[in-house]
């Protein structure tokens, strides 16, 4: 009986601007000795500021992939969309920084089944009043979504007492 030797391929995502793009894909074809042309560019792979917004029912199979704690985090997120400062969320959760960290990584484990979606929650380093600590930032569709899901988990929860 034959025997068909498999071809190893190697699948690589990039992601970001146009140029970041451009500048890694030169690098990747000279490492592997490609000339331009030879490099496969999936149609299907989206600068990191494309990525699909959420439907709501894509975002409650999210959400219910979700850890408790990653909920509780993401539901205060959402009631300051618009920039949440770590230490105001260690504040409100009674909780360290790191364990922040800790439960959210949920949300990225959650997020390998929907790699196309938007991140719910991104973050950046603070300014002036948080220099060095992270500000968590959502899209405003984002935090209503959840707000949602939270009033229909109270809505239930209360119907079941």
């Amino acid at each position: 009986m034959l025997r068909e030797e498999a071809m190893a391929r190697i699948v690589i995502t990039i992601e970001g601007d146009s140029q970041e793009i451009g500048a890694i894909q030169e690098v990747l074809q000279r490492l592997a000795g490609l000339t331009t042309g030879e490099f496969e560019v999936s149609e299907g792979v989206r600068p990191l500021g494309e990525r699909e917004p959420w439907t709501f029912e894509e975002f409650r199979q999210f959400w219910s992939r979700l850890q408790d704690g990653a909920r509780q985090i993401l539901a205060e997120i959402a009631k300051r969309p618009e920039g949440y400062p770590m230490v105001d969320l260690e504040r409100a959760l009674g909780v360290p920084a790191r364990v922040i960290g800790g439960r959210l990584s949920s949300v990225g484990h959650a997020m390998r089944r929907f790699p196309h979606k938007e991140e719910p929650v991104e973050f950046r380093t603070g300014g002036d009043d948080a220099p060095g600590r992270r500000i968590y930032f959502m899209r405003p569709e984002v935090a209503r979504m959840i707000r949602r899901l939270v009033s229909e988990g109270a809505s239930a929860d209360g119907a079941e007492s």
